[in-house]
């Protein structure tokens, strides 16, 4: 992606992917191994982790190659999109048509992007959602439309003081640096338990890395649980003239987020409700931009003053599932609200001036 801002420092190995304690166990790539495209042919997919700091930038990035055997499917996949200009460079990406999924995960919100063909950058701090992402999205990986980063954000100041990383054993999708959040029991209220998690020490990247390395997307979706912060901050430090996101999207818990969009210089928001996007087998963020649903005016945006006053009464109700925009919302910073249930919302962001 073609991008005006400072470049980082860039590295490529074929290694070992490691992120401390917490290592992807997938064999390291040949060099030109990522020539045969033949059925059981090794292919080699990139995945970006944090420098070792040794240059004294500790937010630069490095490249590994990964080693993927291509299955019949991925070969005719991938021999599609060379055949109509998809090379493996990711050329055809631009910050117009591409995303951040901040909080990859399992990737379902990054596979509704990708399939819309938007180009995704993916971050995700655990390995082993790495390794899984690599092996159930390779052809999207080998064509460039994909890049895949495994490295924590940092949800604030020197990324050198945070090296402690929470993973729960009930759902990775409460893995954090935040210990309230990396360490809810399993079942209702979800108090703090340090059984329910477990320590392991990461290098941290500062968020103005991945902004640095990849340029600004045209929508930032942000789910790293107590870390978009750190990307609040970073987008502070963005080179004078840089154009913030056009929309972003983040969990809220509290107002101080909706400050911090607005000093940024966003103008357009709406809450969210995401219960209305789980289902038994999973959840997604749902529709963004233009076509997310605000829990009171649908796909109306809200101007400053009017998202703040609605969140703050969110924040004083409790959980009425009949209420359009009910209260029980779980604080990520601070002590958990114990409750058998919660609501949770997503604050979506755009930079123009809603219509009065």
């Amino acid at each position: 992606m073609h991008h005006d801002l400072p470049e980082l420092k860039k590295e490529v190995t074929n290694d070992t992917l490691s992120l401390k304690r917490m290592q992807m166990d997938l064999p390291a790539a040949d060099e030109g191994s990522s020539q045969g495209v033949a059925k059981g042919s090794s292919h080699s997919l990139p995945v970006y982790v944090p420098g070792d700091g040794v240059s004294g930038n500790r937010s630069s990035l490095v490249k590994r190659n990964f080693q993927h055997n291509l299955t019949a499917s991925e070969v005719s996949q991938l021999d599609y999109s060379r055949s109509h200009g998809l090379a493996d460079s990711g050329a055809h990406c631009t910050p117009l048509n591409t995303i951040f999924d901040m909080g990859f995960y399992d990737g379902a919100d990054s596979r509704t992007y990708l399939s819309g063909g938007y180009c995704v950058v993916g971050v995700e701090a655990d390995p082993d959602l790495v390794a899984v992402a690599l092996q159930h999205y390779a052809v999207w990986v080998a064509n460039g439309q994909l890049q895949l980063a495994n490295v924590a954000i940092a949800p604030q100041g020197d990324t050198t003081s945070w090296t402690v990383f929470y993973r729960n054993k009930c759902s990775k999708e409460w893995n954090s640096f935040i210990k309230t959040v990396g360490c809810r029991a399993c079942l209702p209220p979800h108090a703090v338990d340090l059984n329910a998690c477990e320590q392991v020490k990461v290098t941290s990247t500062d968020c103005a890395g991945i902004f640095g390395y990849f340029g600004v997307p045209h929508y930032l979706k942000l789910d790293i649980e107590g870390a978009e912060t750190g990307c609040f901050d970073a987008m502070k430090r963005l080179p004078i003239g840089t154009t913030i996101p056009h929309y972003l999207s983040t969990e809220v818990t509290q107002l101080e987020y909706i400050d911090a969009l607005y000093q940024l210089g966003y103008k357009g928001f709406k809450l969210v409700r995401q219960d209305r996007l789980a289902t038994a087998t999973g959840s997604t963020s749902g529709p963004w931009g233009e076509n997310a649903l605000d829990c009171a005016t649908g796909p109306v945006w809200r101007n400053y003053a009017q998202i703040r006053t609605e969140f703050s009464a969110i924040l004083a109700k409790d959980l009425v599932p009949t209420d359009p925009c009910p209260g029980g919302v779980m604080p990520i910073h601070g002590s958990p609200k114990l409750a058998a249930a919660y609501m949770w919302y997503d604050l979506h962001a755009t930079v123009v001036q809603p219509v009065r």
